[in-house]
């Protein structure tokens, strides 16, 4: 599937994202161009550095100092983790290729692409968070923003990294919805007598071989999962620290615009700003989600499956059934940045809390 679509993610090259081919000549010279991007973003600090902005209240300033240097950071960990991964990303894309293959040759499952509704949302989010710059652009042209030009770098690749994780994330939620479909037809086969025989093909739903063909599709997605959480680890716990930070202070901003600190015209900015990062947090949080529940819904069918009595089940079967459901439990398919924390509706609940606290904190600061 990434394979199909790497004709037209290969562009994200140009911002260090993936890489832009197979062969190993072209990749040394991506490895020059990453580092130059990184030494670009750390240059442009050291001149930011040089020449502050001595006007600033301090508590701006300081807090100014603090997002750039995060976003710098994590622009450099998102560059250098793909940077030293390449081989690695290929090793995802056809692992994901063969996933499919066994779900197509051994659990006869059709499977298509990626629904229209996922493309229009990924294409969606990836041109409005483009668009979101256009304000800010448009308030460090007519006056003062700080470290603005700067980290535009920054914000573009963390942005647009943001958009592939998603593409990503929806394509591993997509397998396992996928998987937990054809474990219904097994429970609903076995409701119905353990009469009923995949089309096209000689073994029955119910079969011994299916369900191990079953169990060893689960194992397969998870060590997808595995490889999916150590290749983009780091990036992405990295992406979140940028984004509540960003979002947090930016409606710091807000309320100090509105409290008349600043211009009203900073305000087109810290909107362009706090919106789009919050927009991510939630829809990654819930896309994670998803995956979670998909995988207490396979665990779900399982335990149906292992509850409904069959005298003339093989001894085999519901030992294998018991392994699976253990399998299930212990393997949990989710996302999980570098053992930190899991992408799910708690890590959001988690968030939008401590956003109100550290909220708190700079408004006392500020009145100071």
């Amino acid at each position: 599937m990434l394979y199909s679509l790497q004709t037209y993610l290969k562009y994200f090259a140009l911002l260090g994202l993936v890489p832009w081919s197979e062969c190993a000549h072209h990749q040394f010279i991506q490895k020059v161009y990453s580092v130059l991007l990184i030494v670009f973003n750390v240059a442009t600090f050291g001149i930011s550095i040089y020449y502050p902005q001595t006007s600033e209240l301090f508590i701006s300033l300081m807090v100014n100092v603090i997002v750039f240097v995060a976003k710098i950071v994590c622009s450099t960990v998102i560059v250098l983790q793909m940077m030293v991964h390449y081989e690695d990303y290929y090793r995802f894309c056809m692992e994901i290729k063969c996933l499919r293959l066994r779900l197509q040759g051994e659990l006869k499952m059709h499977l298509g692409g990626l629904g229209w509704q996922t493309y229009a949302k990924i294409l969606g989010l990836g041109f409005g968070f483009l668009l979101s710059l256009l304000p800010s652009i448009y308030v460090a042209l007519s006056g003062s923003l700080l470290y603005f030009w700067a980290s535009l770098l920054s914000i573009l690749i963390i942005r647009m990294h943001c958009v592939l994780m998603l593409l990503y994330v929806d394509l591993l939620g997509l397998h396992v919805n996928l998987l937990g479909g054809r474990l219904q037809n097994v429970l609903d086969c076995h409701l119905l007598g353990a009469n009923c025989v995949l089309d096209g093909a000689g073994h029955h739903l119910c079969s011994l071989e299916f369900l191990l063909a079953l169990k060893q599709s689960h194992m397969e997605l998870y060590h997808l999962f595995t490889h999916f959480n150590d290749l983009f680890g780091w990036s992405i716990l990295s992406t979140y620290v940028v984004l509540f930070t960003d979002s947090t202070v930016n409606i710091y901003w807000t309320q100090q615009v509105l409290a008349e600190v600043y211009e009203y015209r900073y305000l087109y900015a810290t909107f362009s700003v706090f919106v789009p990062s919050i927009i991510i947090i939630f829809v990654f949080c819930r896309c994670g989600e998803f995956c979670k529940r998909q995988n207490l819904l396979i665990g779900s069918h399982l335990r149906s499956l292992s509850c409904l009595p069959s005298p003339a089940r093989e001894p085999a079967y519901n030992e294998l059934l018991l392994e699976f459901i253990m399998q299930v439990e212990h393997n949990v398919l989710a996302i999980n940045a570098e053992g930190f924390m899991e992408t799910d509706n708690s890590l959001l609940m988690s968030i939008l809390a401590a956003k109100v606290t550290y909220l708190i904190v700079l408004m006392q600061f500020s009145s100071l």
